[in-house]
């Protein structure tokens, strides 16, 4: 008859086998890191900004609509930028829909890494939201400033203003493209890299059509080199400070 051994002398020795696995997939397994925590568009506070903005644009329609026409023409051609500023009513709903997007677009930046320096990473998602939203805050506070700043007499007023609100018509464009491609790859299930890839490409893209037609505004006043001396101060410095912030910080 076999004696029965203790289980400490039964197994006297094993192997280990271990599959090597990249941090992202490490993250999405251990308990406690930022994949743990779910996504952001699970939380609830970020769910109540959603189910908010979704209410105000339905209420906006009208409004939408008949800005629609106005928006994609700024996109092909500099001459109704300014047309759109001198029509009050619709550059009244251009300003508000301007602020209805800006916590989306602040959703998505966060949620898809668009923006993500290393101290947000490590935040869980609700904090990170909190932190990408705070900093667009103050970058567009920082572009105000710089409008006011370096506003000068070698361009009409008229002309300063219609350039420094262009930022307003493009950003609208550029969070209904992102917002509608970042839809569409969820349910498409792209991978999160190539997403993000592609989405920070549109946005690069809008935002040099952007450049283009301010500079197409200042260049109908002023010399080129003026022009170019006005976008230093308004575009490529506060948007210089908010990239340099995403690779120090």
């Amino acid at each position: 008859m076999t004696d029965i051994q203790p289980i400490d002398s039964a197994f006297t020795g094993g192997l280990l086998r271990l599959v090597p696995m990249d941090g992202d997939r490490l993250s999405r397994v251990l308990p406690g890191t930022a994949a743990d925590a779910g996504r952001l568009t699970d939380s609830l506070p970020v769910t109540i900004i959603i189910i908010i903005t979704t209410i105000l644009l339905i209420a906006s329609l009208r409004r939408i609509v008949e800005l629609a026409p106005s928006i994609a023409g700024c996109a092909l051609r500099w001459k109704e930028n300014t047309n759109l500023e001198d029509s009050v009513l619709l550059s009244i709903s251009r300003d508000r829909l301007y602020l209805i997007l800006i916590l989306p677009f602040c959703i998505l930046v966060s949620d898809r890494g668009l923006y993500r320096p290393g101290f947000i990473q490590g935040l869980p998602p609700v904090y990170g939201f909190a932190a990408t939203t705070g900093i667009f805050l103050l970058y567009l506070m920082l572009r105000k400033a710089s409008a006011w700043c370096f506003r000068g007499r070698k361009v009409n007023i008229k002309t300063y203003t219609f350039a420094t609100r262009t930022f307003r018509t493009f950003f609208i464009i550029t969070a209904a493209i992102t917002l509608v491609t970042s839809g569409i790859m969820s349910v498409a299930d792209v991978p999160d890299d190539t997403a993000r890839t592609f989405l920070l490409c549109e946005t690069a893209f809008i935002y040099m059509l952007s450049i283009l037609r301010e500079t197409q505004i200042f260049g109908h006043s002023c010399s080129l080199i003026s022009a170019i001396l006005y976008l230093c101060a308004l575009e490529f410095l506060p948007t210089g400070i908010l990239v340099a912030t995403a690779i120090v910080l």
